[in-house]
């Protein structure tokens, strides 16, 4: 029987971190959006689109919120359970680190993301 992807770890060049189980990624490459006039659509409009990823990390007494902020031009790999690892080149945190209740959200943007 076929495995599915049900957790996978987090690593900022080579340091993994604690992580939940919610790891979102987001591949980019291009968005469409409709355009529509009068009598209907009349085509579309392409964005690129940056890929991302994204993860609640534990605070424990070693985690520096300020360092965590701070991360950019990182190697990110996301690994699954299925032996499927992304990587995310020249990564950096896109919004301010912000704790609640030992979680910490960090969103990655970068500048390709490729299957390894």
């Amino acid at each position: 029987m076929t495995q599915l992807t049900g957790k996978s770890t987090v690593k900022v060049d080579g340091s993994e971190l604690l992580t939940d189980l919610d790891t979102t990624i987001n591949v980019g490459g291009v968005s469409r959006e409709a355009v529509v006039g009068p009598n209907g659509v009349q085509g579309h409009r392409e964005t690129p689109e940056a890929p991302t990823v994204s993860t609640t990390v534990r605070h424990t007494r070693d985690t520096d919120l300020i360092a965590l902020g701070r991360i950019k031009n990182a190697s990110v790999i996301t690994r699954t359970d299925t032996g499927d690892s992304y990587l995310l080149r020249k990564a950096f945190v896109t919004d301010t680190v912000e704790m609640s209740g030992g979680n910490i959200r960090l969103n990655w943007s970068g500048m390709g993301l490729e299957r390894l």
